[in-house]
Order: C-alpha cells, then structure tokens, then sequence
C-alpha cells in the first residue's frame, strides 16, 4: 500500500476536480484507475495536526494534537502504521519539511521514518527547512525497491505546493503567472516518478495506493493568503483519490462528504483489518445509504494561539458549511462555490441544525506546550508563528474576520525576517501594534527585530510587554531568559528561565539555566540543567550546551571529552549543520584541553582565535603569553600579551556569553 500526502493541495486547482490552468497528467492518469472523492474535507488547516488525525483516524480534540507547535502526538492512540506493522506489513516513510519530524510522534509504528531535512548551510534562509519532493520520492523507491517482496505499507509526503512557491524548471518558466499552479505541475511529475516505478517493478496493479492533501490555500480568498486562520471551502476542501487493487471501481466518483479520518478505516477494510474501537470515522468504500445527513468537523485553534483571536470551528455537510466563530457563517457551496454569500442572518433550518450539532459535539481543549526554540525557528521560516499568544482560559475572543488585514501584515512583516530586512520589519510591526497593540505575536516578532539589530535592552521590553499580556508563556519566558543572559545579567535571567519552566518547562529555560550555573561555578547544576535542555531539543547540535558540558568537562579534567565537545561543535558549525555562534571562552576552553593533552601548537592556534574575536579576554592573553614563554619565546610573551590586554581594565569572563549572531528568539 502506498499513502501520498502533497501538502497544502486545493482540490479546485486540480483538472480533475474541473481546473483547466494546469497540466497534471500522473494525477490524472491515476484517477483513471481510481475512486475520486467529489467532497473530501480536512480536518483542519495545519500541516502535523491533519496528518496526525489521517493516520490515527481521530478527530484532533480526540487525539490532542491541535496545531505545529507545542504539540507531540501521544503514545496512547493507535496509528494506521502501528496496526498494519503488527499483521506483518513492513513501515516505511519519507516526509519534505521540518513540520513532520519524528520528535512530534508522527512517526510512531513506522520501521524506517526518513525526516533528515536540514538547511543546506549555516544561516540558510527557513524556507530551504523542507527539501524537493525528487529526492523524498527517490528514497522513497529504494526503500520500495528493498521491501516489495512482501506486504508494505509507505508514507511519502511532498511539500511543493507550500510556501515558498519555487516550483522546478520547466514548470517554474511555464507557469511564471503562477507559481501556485507550478509547484501543483511540479508534485505531479514527482507522482508521475513514483507510479512509473511502481509500474516497472510490477506493484502498481495490485497496490492499494492513495492521493491526498492535508489542507489547502487560501490564496487570497476571503483575505487569507496562505491557511490556518480560516476554515473557507479553500483550505478545507481536499483532493482524495483511491486506487484499489485490480483498480476495483475504476473511474467511478463519490459525491457524499469524506473525512480524512475516513482513510484508516478504508485501509483496514481493503486489507482485512480489524478496526481499532473509537474511529472517528468510517471505510470510503462503503454505501452511501450508511451516511444519511452526514457532516465533517472541521477546526483551528492557530488564530487562538498565535494572533489571540478567536478559534473558529467547522461542519460540512453534502451541501452547507457551518462556521462557528464570534459571527457565525453558514454557506452553500453548491450553489456559491466561493462562500461569499452568508446565509446565516436568515437563520434558514440548515443553520440551526448544524449548529445544533456543533455544539452537542465534546471538544475538550489541549493547550501547547513548550516547544523547541531551533524547531520554532524553522517553522517560522516556513510561515509558522510561535505559540501561545492567549490564556488559556480567555474567551470571547476577537473574530478572525475582523482582522484579517493586521494578520497579513504580520505575515509581511515574518517575510522580512527570512530577507534579513529588520529595520524595516521593525517598521511594519510598529505599525501593526499602532492598530492592534494586544497582538502578541506581534510584540514578539518585534523582540526579534530589536535584537538582530542589537537592541537587545528595547528587545527585552517588547517580550516584557508580550509577557504583560499574556503572562506565563514559557516561550517568552525563554526568550526572556536568554535575552537577560545575553547582558549578562545573571540575576534576572535565572528569575525568568525559573518562571519558564514553572509554566510548562523550557528547553531554552533549561540552557540558560546551566549557563548562569556555571558562571556562578556551580559545574554540578551547570551539567544537569545542560543535559536537561538536551533532552528538549530536537536535536543535539545546540552550540551552547555542548560548550556548557565542555566547560564542566574542563574543570573535572575530563580534557577529551570537553575537547570532543568543543570540536563537533566547530564541525557543525563549519559543514553548515549548525550556526557556529561566536561565543567568548569557546576558543580559550579548546586551548586548555588541548594544552592538558600535550597539543601545544594546536592550543596556540585557537587562542591567537579567541583573541582574534575577543581581544579584551585577558584570562586568554595571559595564558597565550605563558604558553609562548614556556617554549623559550620569551619577547613574544613580552610584548604580544601586553598589546593585546592593554586596553582591558579588569577580566572578562570566559564562560559561554553569547555573542554575534546570537540564537534565540
């Protein structure tokens, strides 16, 4: 069986939902073969919440993943790949961003999950956080290659029709007027690649395989360019195409409306799977008689926690969608495919109905929790704002409607940040905050303006003002925390790293936290609080902590380790796995291992570097200066160490004080 997800896909951009301004002939081809389904809904308008509802064929207030950020899919739901692993299904996949990577749980059941999606080099703008859908596709065929003696299941997820349209040539010359429908025209080839070798090595006729979308695009309609703050027919109506084995009801259409919690059911159906107790949702394939008045829930709780609007929810039925929101809206996308005419003043029966339903509905609220700062950042650079932006207990929150123009804005003002143009960004969002100055994210994205200009104190009075509005977030907490230490004011950036992980823990908090430990010298809590924040992020490759765990390293004596340390560290950042963030004592801890172990030469060279970058280090001067004179250069250590103290009037620190560029917010 072979599951094709391309993201952010609009079923009304495709021919064979009737779009005649694009070339798709692989898509076409297939539903040749297939079941197409005329009124697929999503679920919600988010890339990991809909592909976590997909594979455990639970709404999201069942399952608990609610948006991109702060959530971690939980081991308690089963999952379409777990269920088929245990009947002996080999479990392979291959994801194209940064959205679905392991740490969130979307991996849980599979064997073989590939989500190694990096930035091509150190300070690699966000969008480059995803990769072409040609190399997923082609890790893809040699897993296939690999298992297809047996029965397999594989996931492969493409990301082409997302944001930043860059579609590959020819389509990029092609469709120049819209790079939308390029990036379409260009995950279509890449299906095309896929099925071709499916043909070749002889799976294609008896496969199970099936094409969908988790969401789509706004696209300007109703004032949203891209998705999550609304839930309009554009973001929420899906392709979804079904091949069964043979190619079983070939050609054929289905009109009702499907959920993509259908998905997991219909798997199990094809393969003779028995059901996990408690879907969501029911098999594709069975007859229309079992669906009398049925409607698809729908939600998205991204303006709650990013802009602190209101969160909106949905139901679509066979013709009328309800939109509940502080106005609520109800369309009738049959005969008004735009929804631009609401009907729900009138309040025709449809309207109270679903209501009705709507509201009988249990909808518990997960809120997020912290996320992982590296994690925040490669999301923003796809579009994603950080989370929370509202407590959690507030109600009658603003429309999203009403503020549709001031979200677009911040949008900009986000696309600035990737360009690296923060006065102007600083601009923009002074403006915003002119109109709406409660806008959370807004104050935030301020703070990280200031700061990459150098602004870090006017940077830590817009996180305060963030904080002000909604206290508690352990986000801005970290971000506060790690703005303190940058100045070096260890006081208030214990009180704010404590706080943040009072609210809910912060791998950031946790960083800081071994930071301030050990300048207090403190080596004990410096290594814990290090190994803890180790744990939070997605990865091991934060500067700062490995520096931290040298530091200790150094003082217990422990030379290799910290040497070790301390040179993945350089590597990282040399082979643009990492940004190599310049930090003071980086250098002078690599010369005092290397010293200890007898590597002379070496220890020379990195503190003539850590001079270089902080010549007011007198703890560096002075050990270069005995260095030399313990080789018998003696003028050198006479008159180099003194130049290069001269101007310092009292010892600079060497512990882990980050300097340009910092990390953080």
């Amino acid at each position: 069986m072979v599951l094709v997800s391309i993201d952010t896909l609009r079923a009304d951009h495709l021919p064979v939902y009737g779009y005649a301004k694009v070339a798709t002939p692989a898509i076409e081809a297939l539903r040749k073969d297939s079941i197409l389904f005329d009124n697929a809904v999503s679920h919600v308008p988010l890339t990991l919440p809909s592909h976590t509802t997909l594979l455990t064929g639970l709404l999201p207030p069942q399952e608990g993943v609610r948006d991109n950020l702060g959530y971690v899919l939980s081991e308690k739901p089963a999952t379409l790949a777990g269920e088929l692993k245990k009947r002996g299904y080999a479990t392979g996949a291959a994801v194209s961003c940064a959205v679905l990577v392991k740490s969130t749980g979307i991996s849980r059941g599979f064997d073989f999950y590939e989500d190694d999606i990096e930035p091509t080099s150190a300070g690699a703008t966000a969008s480059k956080v995803q990769r072409s859908g040609f190399e997923t596709e082609k890790i893809s065929e040699e897993w296939i290659r690999q298992h297809a003696g047996g029965p397999f299941f594989y996931f492969l997820h493409l990301y082409e029709p997302h944001t930043p349209y860059e579609p590959a040539e020819p389509y990029r010359s092609r469709y120049k007027d819209s790079p939308y429908d390029g990036e379409i025209a260009t995950a279509d080839a890449i299906v095309g690649k896929l099925l071709d070798f499916l043909r070749g090595e002889r799976l294609y006729d008896e496969a199970l395989v099936i094409l969908l979308s988790d969401h789509g695009e706004g696209l300007g309609d109703h004032g949203e360019d891209e998705h999550g703050a609304f839930l309009y027919r554009e973001t929420l109506h899906v392709p979804l195409i079904v091949k069964l084995p043979a190619s079983r009801r070939r050609g054929s259409h289905v009109a009702r409306p499907m959920g993509l919690v259908d998905v997991f059911p219909t798997v199990a159906a094809v393969v003779g799977m028995p059901v996990p107790r408690g879907l969501a949702g029911s098999s594709l394939l069975e007859a229309a008689e079992k669906f009398p008045g049925r409607q698809i829930y729908s939600e998205t709780l991204f303006p709650r926690y990013h802009y602190g609007l209101s969160d909106l929810a949905s139901l679509t039925g066979a013709r009328y969608e309800y939109i509940h929101a502080p106005r609520e809206e109800l369309y009738d996308f049959v005969d008004d495919p735009g929804e631009l005419k609401d009907l729900a003043s009138g309040l025709p029966p449809a309207f109270r109905s679903m209501r009705n339903e709507l509201m009988a509905m249990e909808r518990p609220r997960q809120p997020p929790g912290a996320s992982d700062p590296e994690q925040v950042k490669k999301l923003a650079a796809l579009g994603y704002l950080g989370s929370a932006s509202v407590a959690e207990s507030e109600e009658n929150l603003p429309d999203p409607k009403d503020h549709i123009q001031e979200l677009r804005q911040l949008k900009l003002a986000e696309k600035l940040s990737s360009e690296h143009k923060y006065g102007e960004m600083e601009v923009a969002l002074r403006q915003i905050l002119k109109t709406n100055p409660r806008l959370v994210a807004a104050w935030s994205s301020l703070a990280t303006a200031l700061h990459k200009l150098g602004r870090k104190e006017a940077a830590i009075l817009a996180l305060e003002e963030a904080d002000r509005l909604v206290p508690g977030s352990p986000e801005t907490l970290g971000h506060l925390a790690t703005g303190y230490l940058e100045l070096n004011d260890f006081q208030n950036a214990r009180l704010e790293a404590q706080r943040a992980i009072a609210a809910g823990s912060s791998a950031e908090a946790h960083e800081v936290l071994a930071a301030v430990y050990f300048h207090d010298r403190n080596y004990d809590g410096a290594e814990q609080e290090a190994n803890k924040a180790k744990e939070g992020y997605l990865g091991d490759r934060r500067p700062l902590l490995r520096v931290v765990l040298a530091l200790v390293a150094n003082t217990r004596g422990d030379y290799k380790q910290a040497l070790s340390l301390l040179d993945a560290v350089k590597a990282d950042g040399q082979a643009g796995r990492a940004v190599l963030v310049k930090m003071e004592g980086l250098e002078f801890q690599r010369a005092t291992a290397l010293m200890r172990l007898g590597r002379a030469a070496e220890a020379e060279a990195a503190l003539r570097e850590e001079l270089a970058n902080f010549p007011d280090n007198r703890e560096a001067g002075r050990a270069l200066a005995a260095l030399l004179a313990s080789e018998g250069r003696q003028e050198e250590a006479n008159n180099s160490p003194a130049e290069m103290t001269r101007r310092v009037g009292k010892d600079a620190p060497a512990g882990p004080r980050r300097q340009r560029p910092a990390q953080g917010h």
